[in-house]
């Protein structure tokens, strides 16, 4: 099974979770700003960082989907 994330679909998740992180982990209005700024410059569509981000993120995926697949045919049929 072949499945990767789109730039689009990680960028949403991101801006997604660090707007939460900004939000409900008590930083301070500097430390909120700086961390909205990161996200909005450096991992921007098309960047570098992003596009490192998001082939990490499907290494990582692909990765997962693997280990799971060797650990089912390990597992005996009976557990």
């Amino acid at each position: 099974m072949n499945v990767e994330f789109t730039d689009d679909e990680l960028v949403e998740a991101l801006t997604v979770i660090i707007n939460r992180i900004a939000d409900e982990a008590g930083l301070s209005d500097r430390d909120r700003a700086m961390l909205k700024r990161w996200r909005s410059g450096k991992m921007k569509l098309g960047s570098d960082d992003m596009d490192d981000f998001v082939r990490k993120a499907n290494e990582d995926l692909a990765r997962s989907f693997a280990t799971r697949a060797k650990s089912q045919i390990r597992r005996p049929d009976w557990v």
